[in-house]
C-alpha cells in the first residue's frame, strides 16, 4: 500500500509539471483550480503515505521532503498567487518521490515509546527546514530569470506567466524567515535526543556537518535579508549561491560516506 500510494502521488506530481509546463510548450494555460486539484489531490494521497513511513534512512526523508514541498507550492499559490513556483517544485518533487522509491521507504524501524514523538518532531522540522531554502531558491531563480527578461524588454511567457518581482522577492523573504526557526529547532531536537537517548553527543559526524553547514548557510541568508537589508537581485543571488552550497556538501559528504539508512 505505502508503495502504491507514492507511486499515485508520482503520477499527480508529474501532471501538475505538466501542467506548469505546457504553455511553453505553445499548450493552452491550465485553469487555476485545475492546478491546485492536481497537486492538493496528490498531496492529500501523499499524506496517507507519509503518514505509514518510518522516517528512518534516505529513502522516507526525500519523500516527506517532496511531500513539503508540494504543500508550499500550494500555499504560495493559494497566498502570493505564485503558481509559477511549480515549475521547480512539481518537478523536483516528483524526482525526489521516484529516488525515494528506488532507495526504498521503510529500511528500519522507528525509535520506540517516548523516542519517537521526539524523532519525527526532529525529522519533520528539519525536513521542513530544507524544503523552506529550496523554496526560497526557485523564488530567486524565478526573479532573475524574470528581471533578465524585462531588462532585454521581452514580453513573452515569463513576463505573462510569473508573477511580478516584489510578489518573488516577498516569497524568498518569507521562505527564508520561516526556515531558520524551523531548522533551528530541528537541529536542537537532534541534539537532545542525542544527549537524552543515546547516552551523550554520539552524533554521525556527518550528520552533524551537513545539519550545522546548513544552519549556518541559512542563518546567513536571513542575517543579509533581515539585518543588512538585502532584497531584490542580491538577496536573490545569495539564496542561490547558498543553497548551491548546501547540496554541493551534501553531495560531497554522501560520496565520501555512502549509505541509505541515515537521514543524510
Amino acid at each position: 500500500m505505502l508503495v502504491y500510494l507514492h507511486l499515485a502521488a508520482l503520477g499527480l506530481y508529474g501532471l501538475s509539471a505538466a501542467l506548469a509546463l505546457a504553455p511553453f510548450a505553445g499548450f493552452p494555460v491550465a485553469s487555476r483550480r485545475w492546478t491546485l486539484w492536481v497537486a492538493g489531490v496528490g498531496a492529500g494521497i501523499h499524506t496517507v503515505g507519509v503518514a505509514q513511513l518510518s522516517l528512518v534512512g534516505t529513502g522516507p526523508a526525500l519523500s516527506v521532503l517532496a511531500w513539503c514541498l508540494v504543500l508550499l507550492q500550494i500555499g504560495s499559490e493559494l497566498l502570493l498567487r505564485a503558481a509559477a513556483v511549480a515549475l521547480f517544485t512539481a518537478p523536483l518533487a516528483g524526482g525526489l518521490v521516484g529516488l525515494a522509491l528506488l532507495l526504498g521507504l521503510a529500511p528500519g524501524a522507528q525509535p520506540s515509546a517516548g523516542r519517537n514523538m521526539w524523532f519525527i518532531l526532529h525529522v519533520t522540522l528539519s525536513v521542513l527546514g530544507l524544503a523552506l531554502l529550496a523554496l526560497a531558491f526557485i523564488s530567486a531563480a524565478l526573479y532573475l530569470l524574470q528581471f533578465r527578461e524585462l531588462k532585454a524588454k521581452r514580453f513573452g511567457q515569463v513576463f505573462q506567466l510569473f508573477p511580478p518581482l516584489e510578489r518573488l522577492d516577498r516569497l524568498n523573504h518569507v521562505a527564508l524567515v520561516a526556515g531558520f526557526p524551523a531548522l533551528t529547532v530541528g537541529v536542537l531536537l537532534a541534539v537532545g535526543y542525542a544527549v537524552r537517548y543515546a547516552g551523550g553527543m554520539h552524533v554521525d559526524p556527518a550528520q552533524l556537518v551537513w545539519g550545522s553547514f546548513t544552519w549556518g548557510v541559512l542563518g546567513w541568508t536571513v542575517w543579509v535579508r533581515v539585518a543588512r537589508h538585502w532584497a531584490g537581485r542580491r538577496a536573490a543571488f545569495a539564496s542561490i549561491v547558498g543553497f548551491a552550497a548546501v547540496v554541493l556538501v551534501y553531495v560531497a559528504l554522501k560520496l565520501a560516506q555512502p549509505g541509505t539508512e541515515r537521514f543524510l
